[in-house]
């Protein structure tokens, strides 16, 4: 019966990332006009618990009899359309590794495309509109999935703010965004007997936020350091006899992130460390992204620019 349960309670787990792959490099700066950019970052994750909401709204949390663990890849390509638009395309993608049960799972979930434009060059401000193109699983295989099938549009703005110039400088980096998901058919995430197992779904818009303190250690290497926070409502589900709100469904999450830029012309390393803290409805997940390692789409772009990230 633990196992049962367990196993359950692991649905949770995909439905929020430790990292989003929209956030997980937010443009402080925009590309030059026709100026591309593009690599593929790498990263491994796992879950070894879950934050579950009962019947009663109160929020629990199970250990897993064993983790999820996940290889995740993160393919971005940019170009620049004029001196103050960037667009964007980004491709996630994952491969299970281990799981609880005899789940298997892997491939790619949806895509991201984005604008991001200036708004202010003094303080340096951003703007970002973005949609997500699910694949509706036919780009992926098994019985494990990540992501979510819904058509979501996603628009946010990004501050930087210079603080001090001692030391090479540091500097605060925020991001607030809202994200607006559309109605799909998929699974119910409700244990409701007195609702099917697939309808109509729809996520409740939800509040992402980013916050960042950067410091630039030599001219070669910058830390950071934050956190990232996120939060939804009750998903709505859409039958024959209506539209339904579902109780206990939402989610919420808080995410401590860490890393390091290396600025060099021969190995542009990128590392990220993702903890997270606290939830709701999610996984107690963690997990690591590196890029600069030698993958890259340079080649598909025609020369790589540099544009600015978080």
């Amino acid at each position: 019966m633990r196992k049962t349960l367990l196993l359950l309670l692991a649905v949770a787990v995909p439905a929020a990332l430790c990292y989003d792959p929209l956030f997980h490099e937010n443009l402080t700066e925009v590309l030059p006009s026709t100026g591309t950019d593009g690599d593929v970052a790498i990263g491994y994750f796992s879950t070894g618990g879950v934050w579950r909401t009962d019947s009663t709204g109160e929020s629990t949390y199970y250990e897993l009899d064993s983790a999820f663990s996940s290889l995740r890849l993160l393919a971005t390509g940019r170009y620049g359309l004029t001196s103050s638009h960037t667009v964007s395309a980004l491709l996630p993608a994952y491969f299970l590794l281990s799981s609880p049960g005899d789940s298997t799972g892997g491939g790619i979930p949806n895509a991201w495309v984005s604008l991001d434009g200036w708004m202010e060059r003094d303080p340096q401000v951003l703007l970002r509109g973005a949609i997500r193109i699910p694949f509706k699983g036919a780009l992926e295989s098994g019985s494990y999935r990540e992501g979510e099938q819904n058509l979501a549009l996603d628009g946010s703005v990004t501050v930087e703010t210079p603080i001090s110039r001692a030391y090479g400088g540091a500097s605060i980096r925020g991001t607030g965004g809202i994200r607006y998901s559309f109605w799909s058919w998929g699974a119910v995430p409700s244990n409701s007997l007195d609702l099917p197992d697939s309808a109509d779904v729809r996520p409740a818009t939800e509040v992402r936020l980013q916050g960042l303190l950067a410091i630039q250690a030599n001219p070669e290497l910058e830390l950071r350091g934050g956190l990232e926070f996120a939060t939804r409502g009750d998903s709505d589900v859409r039958t024959n006899e209506g539209t339904t709100g579902l109780e206990n469904t939402g989610r919420s999450s808080l995410d401590l992130r860490a890393g390091f830029s290396l600025s060099r012309s021969d190995m542009p390393l990128r590392f990220d460390l993702y903890y997270r803290l606290d939830g709701e409805n999610v996984g107690k997940e963690w997990g690591l992204m590196v890029s600069g390692i030698g993958l890259g789409l340079g080649d598909l772009f025609g020369g790589i620019s540099s544009g600015g990230r978080s």
